[in-house]
């Protein structure tokens, strides 16, 4: 059993990419801290897509070259197709402005979070995994602890400073307060599996993701080393509902999914299916409130998004980053942190999953797609559109009214081209 302290700087909740980021960081600022786990590394997540905008963070912890030795391979881009394969629309990381990498990585999840913990272990950081926090304590408004179940089955509380709420999808401290809410924008769940040798592209095109619109809603395509990828989709619940009417086997629902899409099963022909088909629902959610007294939400604690655009591990390592800042210049001043101590970290935050948002509910329409995916190229201001976007896709949404201003334009493009199209079928 680990020898716990009473009292700690702070506790993370949660072993993920948002909880070993902070925990690791503020290490590095000489404070203790308590990191808790509910399971034990490595396991299996999904979310293994990884963005450019999050190399400073990863160069911060000294975790660039441990992904190099780990293997991943390098993402220099994405492809955008129909469920067809045809019309492929290319994005090159390597092409955006102000780019802090040429590229990102595809990584499995489980060596991907286990390397995240093992370096916040050698930080110094204290852990505990397999032991549940049963609830945040707190006296008045202010959280002041957790209470523990730990891996003997005895009970532990143990106090803090600050509690970072890095618990994922389980968004406990959302839970316990009643915060949490879907967004009522998008209903969607997602199905997904692993593949041992499917046919996969080589050289600098060996990373990059395949993303393909469906008229159920879109699937992915995620290759790694070791010649395995991800695919997974991403289905509007009706959509699911009217498929499960004609089988209730998740295998089976599976498969007919795929002979909809020649994009991906094509990739697949004489591939092993290595994982299960697992299911994830409420595939977008929020907190009405990311801090208060003595706690802060990090990554998918506070929101979760459509995974579209990978955004996922970069808000949540970001984020991370970016609450260790506020929580440490804060205990420098000998004080516990407050809820307006976090007032900019919860507004830049608020303002990213804004401009996310814009995009993932502009995929959703069919006329967005048309002009996303099928850009006029060589037309006056379509280049312009395209450079603006790249960034986004990158993960740079730091100056929100640039993401904001192409979205909107091609969705106007697009039902411009709908009305015209209408317009010359009635005339034909």
């Amino acid at each position: 059993m680990p020898v716990l302290r009473d009292c700690y700087d702070t506790i993370a909740v949660g072993g993920g990419p948002a909880g070993t980021t902070f925990a690791h960081l503020m290490k590095r600022a000489g404070r203790d801290v308590l990191l808790v786990e509910r399971g034990s590394h490595p396991r299996f997540c999904v979310g293994e897509s990884l963005l450019p905008a999050t190399t400073p963070v990863w160069r911060e912890l000294g975790l660039v070259e441990r992904f190099e030795k780990a293997g991943f391979v390098r993402k220099f881009g994405a492809y955008f197709s129909f469920a067809d394969g045809g019309h492929t629309e290319y994005i090159h990381f390597p092409d955006a402005r102000d780019a802090a990498s040429p590229h990102a990585y595809q990584v499995p999840r489980a060596a991907f979070d286990q390397l995240l913990w093992e370096a916040a272990l050698e930080a110094g950081v204290d852990s505990v995994e397999n032991t549940e926090v049963r609830g945040i304590v707190f006296d008045g408004d202010r959280a002041t602890g957790v209470d523990l179940r730990l891996p003997d089955g005895s009970d532990r509380r143990v106090h803090a400073r600050l509690i970072a709420d890095c618990s994922g999808r389980a968004t406990l401290l959302a839970r316990q307060l009643a915060l949490r809410e879907r967004d009522p924008r998008l209903d969607t769940l997602a199905l997904y599996s692993h593949y041992a040798d499917p046919i996969l592209s080589t050289g600098e095109d060996a990373g990059t993701i395949g993303i393909i619109a469906t008229d159920f809603g879109w699937m992915w395509f995620i290759p790694f080393a070791g010649k395995t990828a991800s695919v997974g989709a991403v289905l509007r619940r009706s959509a699911y509902t009217e498929m499960r009417k004609a089988s209730h086997d998740r295998e089976a629902l599976w498969s007919r999914i795929l002979e909809q899409v020649p994009a991906v099963s094509a990739r697949l022909r004489g591939a092993v299916q290595s994982r299960p088909v697992s299911l994830t629902a409420d595939f977008q959610y929020r907190s009405r409130r990311l801090a208060g007294d003595g706690w802060v939400m990090l990554g998918d604690a506070g929101a979760f998004l459509d995974p579209v655009f990978s955004s996922g591990v970069h808000l949540a390592m970001t984020g991370a980053r970016r609450a260790s800042q506020v929580v440490e210049k804060v205990l420098a001043r000998g004080r516990s942190p407050r809820a307006r101590d976090f007032a900019r970290y919860v507004r830049v935050t608020r303002s990213e999953l804004r401009a996310y948002s814009r995009y993932i509910c502009a995929w959703y329409e069919p006329d967005f797609r048309e002009v996303f995916m099928r850009p006029p190229h060589g037309k006056p201001g379509v280049e312009w559109i395209t450079r603006e976007i790249l960034p986004v896709l990158t993960g740079n949404v730091s100056r929100p009214w640039r993401a904001r201003l192409p979205v909107d334009i091609l969705r106007a493009l697009g039902r411009l081209k709908r009305w015209g199209d209408e317009r010359a079928a009635r005339d034909s």
